[in-house]
């Protein structure tokens, strides 16, 4: 007799596509019978109890809007789970995506994923209403799926979720800052200058490299008094990026995963570890400082300003200052290092500009390199990394605000707990305030005729109040120390080298990459070969005579390692791709050189 299921039954069979039989064995006679889950009243139990429960959390989430309050224009998908098929990729490539989709939904849209709601913002003016003038809202950050527990710690200044924690953590960097400002940054900078023009002359195929050991270095200087540091960095970059990218482990897209007991969520054991060697790297860092500074020779930084008890600094506790310190020294090198790998770039596709600082660096420095106090008589220097910044963002997507109470914008409802973002890559393209978007014009500071124009040249362009620092008060409190390093390092690059594309059959093979960025959520131009050469025999004898050897932080094999901070490069490795964060470009994606050049 043929068998008759249920009508749950032909719903489950026709959703699962799998027979929903199991095998019985009956304890008088011993012999096996098919039976379906169904006759069972335990697996009836649990199917209608599941079914229950999806069915109220999907009707619960629906929630009345008050009158003459609608909901945002959203992206269609299935109850609950939202539209978690069409997630884009990692990097650039998800600012593009979520671009594309402004044109058909407007300048502001949700997009629900797995119950979570994200809404996104292409414009400045709508950032700062809600980031700005409501910043008290929309200021928390979310959880992390592969990075537990940084929202609620005391460890990533930037992650950190908005309460009296974060307020003591953020006025503490404000003090760090306001003293290292006017004493530029107690001359860590400029002396890193003046190495890095070594490495790069006795080096120059490997550029890519000495800018992230000069960012290193140098911010482990002002950090800590003391370069070598800087390893400490280098070595726990990598694995935090990764952890809270889209792109890195799987949970951060399958966030259920989370729900997994420590024992058996690898993602749970590699944070644990993650974040143990952070405090290792922090702690050891501070202890050494304290040490020095009990000895008497401990130069000016950050860290002194904790060890001598300077007024402001009593607020954090030991831990609480090294991970303020740390966590605000490793973001450094990301955020500096991004718009140096984009200068290159740059200075590859657009040579004409190229000459023009040089000119302007050769008149108003002559036969030294500048230094902070020239800056004044630089506005083409200021205007080339002002524009480097805006054409090459390092966080493309921004970092989420979190909604902290419900809200109403312009008729529209935005929910509390909504991560919201704004699309940083889309911002600094406005047309009505950046036209040419995707050109690299550094004229577009200098020239009246161009809405970013202001005046006086000796102050502007300027990276201060620049959007791609962030909005409110969670903007980046590090913009003076970003705009010390990048006006110094350029204007001493630009200053001692020519940098241009290759010539002849190596440039067919090597083509200059257009838009080539790692796919992390701190983004970084991808490196590529190109010609590095001194400008003149009077440059090479300058760096020969006044810029001092040494300040590698690459070691070439395991043999010279001497700690566990070492960063070794791998065997055969010609170039050091920084655990896949500066992995060479292929060149052959997208434009490859720009129109007119």
């Amino acid at each position: 007799m043929a068998q008759v299921k249920s009508p749950a039954e032909h719903m489950l069979a026709s959703a699962t596509g799998s027979s929903s039989q199991v095998n019985v064995i009956d304890p008088l006679t011993g012999t096996t019978a098919t039976t379906s889950v169904f006759q069972q009243p335990k697996f009836v139990f649990i199917f209608l109890l599941v079914i229950s429960l999806v069915i109220a959390r999907v009707f619960s989430s629906k929630s009345r809007l008050p009158a003459g309050v609608k909901p945002l224009p959203r992206l269609p998908g299935l109850p609950y789970a939202g539209r978690f098929w069409d997630v884009p990729g990692p990097g650039i490539e998800a600012a593009w995506h979520f671009g594309g989709l402004h044109k058909q939904y407007g300048p502001i849209y949700e997009w629900k994923v797995m119950g979570v709601i994200h809404i996104w913002i292409e414009s400045d003016k709508i950032a700062r209403d809600l980031f700005v003038t409501r910043q008290k809202n929309y200021c928390d950050r979310n959880e992390l799926p592969a990075a537990i527990g940084v929202r609620e710690g005391a460890e990533i200044l930037p992650l950190m979720g908005y309460g009296e924690k974060f307020r003591r953590y953020k006025n503490f960097m404000h003090l760090i800052m306001r003293h290292a400002t006017p004493k530029t940054f107690y001359n860590w900078p400029s002396q890193e200058n003046k190495r890095t023009l070594r490495r790069v002359l006795q080096e120059p195929e490997r550029w890519s490299e000495h800018m992230l050991v000069h960012c290193a270095r140098t911010i482990a200087g002002v950090a800590w008094a003391d370069p070598q540091h800087g390893s400490k960095l280098l070595k726990i970059i990598p694995v935090i990026l990764k952890a809270v990218s889209p792109a890195g482990p799987v949970i951060n897209k399958l966030t259920f995963l989370a729900n997994l007991p420590e024992s058996v969520s690898p993602w749970k054991k590699a944070e644990s570890e993650r974040r143990h060697e952070m405090t290792d790297a922090f702690v050891e860092a501070l202890k050494d400082v304290e040490r020095r500074t009990n000895e008497g020779n401990c130069d000016d930084c950050w860290s002194k300003l904790w060890t001598t008890k300077e007024k402001g600094t009593e607020h954090l506790d030991d831990y609480e200052a090294a991970h303020a310190i740390g966590s605000s020294s490793f973001v450094a090198i990301a955020t500096v290092g991004g718009p140096l790998h984009a200068f290159f770039t740059a200075m590859c596709h657009y040579p004409s500009w190229q000459g023009k600082v040089v000119e302007e660096l050769d008149r108003v420095c002559g036969n030294r390199p500048p230094e902070m106090s020239d800056m004044p008589n630089l506005p083409r220097l200021r205007a080339t990394v002002k524009e480097i910044v805006r054409w090459r963002q390092a966080t493309p997507l921004g970092v989420p605000h979190v909604v902290m109470e419900d809200d109403v914008y312009e008729g529209y409802h935005i929910p509390k707990g909504a991560i919201c973002h704004a699309n940083h890559y889309l911002i600094s393209r406005e047309e009505s305030v950046y036209p040419s978007g995707n050109e690299f014009i550094p004229e577009r500071w200098l020239d009246p005729s161009y809405p970013t124009y202001k005046e006086p040249l000796t102050e502007f362009p300027t990276l201060n109040g620049d959007r791609g620092f962030g909005y409110g008060n969670r903007s980046c409190p590090g913009v003076d120390l970003t705009q010390c390093e990048l006006l110094g390092l350029i204007g001493h690059l630009i200053w001692a080298f020519e940098i241009k594309r290759t010539e002849g059959k190596h440039a067919a093979e090597n083509p200059v990459p257009w838009y080539e960025t790692a796919p992390w959520v701190i983004t970084m131009s991808k490196p590529f070969k190109c010609d590095v050469k001194v400008r003149s025999e009077e440059k090479r004898r300058w760096i020969e005579e006044f810029a001092p050897e040494g300040g590698q932080l690459i070691k070439d094999s395991e043999k010279e390692r001497t700690s566990r901070w070492d960063v070794v490069r791998k065997p055969g490795q010609e170039h050091f791709n920084w655990d896949g964060l500066t992995d060479l470009a292929t060149g052959h994606e997208g434009k490859v050189y720009a129109p007119g050049v």
